[in-house]
């Protein structure tokens, strides 16, 4: 099974190189336009796509803390960066320090 928006990106297009994915760029994931679609990495898909955008303008964290400043830890994996407030990392880490010193 392949999907149909692949099929006529590589019949009209070309191949999709490996390390690439294609981007919907009119937000119809059933189009099969291949002038619709474009071949792009997955960081940049994701960083065009709503979950990208809506992350991008929180500015602080689900406790209410500011994602900005001392407050502020950028954490980098191999795919991707994150941000975290370092008061709530804190805080976890003290709670595990406690459960562990517990035997929990």
């Amino acid at each position: 099974m392949r999907k149909a928006h692949r099929v006529f990106y590589e019949a009209l297009v070309g191949p999709i190189p490996n390390a690439l994915e294609l981007e919907h760029l009119c937000r119809v994931r059933h189009c099969v336009n291949p002038s619709h679609l474009e071949a792009v990495t997955h960081r940049e898909s994701t960083h065009r796509g709503l979950v990208g955008t809506t992350n991008r303008a929180k500015t602080h964290c689900p406790q209410g803390h500011p994602y900005h400043g001392d407050n502020l830890v950028i954490v980098k994996s191999s795919s991707r960066v994150n941000r975290q407030c370092r008061e709530c990392s804190r805080a976890a880490s003290r709670n595990w320090q406690k459960r562990k010193r517990m035997g929990a």
